[in-house]
């Protein structure tokens, strides 16, 4: 992943350290807009139940869950429920997940956060990334494709020494 400051040719370039990552993803964010983050709060009350897995066509049926059609993430769901009414449906579908014997599904809740906003931009994307605003901020989430890890991180400056850019090498060592 290489992120521009600018169009300077690149003069120099060196190992600026290590980006560890935990649960696939990692963010570049402007400290003060974390303050406003919201990880699970709904911005505006609204929340998705989303059903994966194998047999989701029989638990959509079952629940009348309509076919969503979107084709970055999920086929079954509800988007935009309120709040309460997508978490008490959560509650009756993870209890027929329970069921000795029962469907082999996943599912979902997603509440209208920040968090869902960015995953849904990463999932949308045809590089794994996206881009919300947040605050005064945009922050940029990104996955590494390849797990959990330790990536060098490479900046390259121009002749007079100033940032041009910043590398991050992701790939899994075999």
């Amino acid at each position: 992943m290489r992120i521009a400051f600018n169009d300077s040719p690149v003069a120099d370039s060196w190992v600026f350290g290590e980006l560890g990552v935990d649960h696939a993803r990692f963010v570049f964010v402007d400290a003060d807009a974390l303050s406003c983050w919201e990880h699970l709060r709904p911005l505006d009350g609204l929340a998705d139940l989303v059903l994966l897995g194998r047999d989701q066509e029989q638990v959509a049926a079952e629940f009348g869950a309509p076919r969503l059609g979107d084709p970055a993430d999920v086929e079954y769901g509800w988007v935009d429920l309120p709040v309460k009414d997508a978490y008490q449906r959560g509650l009756a579908i993870e209890q027929r997940r329970n069921e000795p014997g029962g469907p082999k599904f996943a599912f979902d809740f997603r509440p209208h956060s920040h968090h869902w906003q960015m995953m849904r931009a990463v999932r949308e994307s045809d590089h794994e990334a996206g881009v919300i605003r947040v605050g005064e901020a945009d922050i940029l989430m990104a996955m590494t494709s390849v797990g959990d890890g330790f990536f060098p991180v490479h900046l390259d400056v121009d002749a007079d020494g100033l940032p041009v850019a910043l590398r991050i090498d992701i790939a899994r060592e075999d």
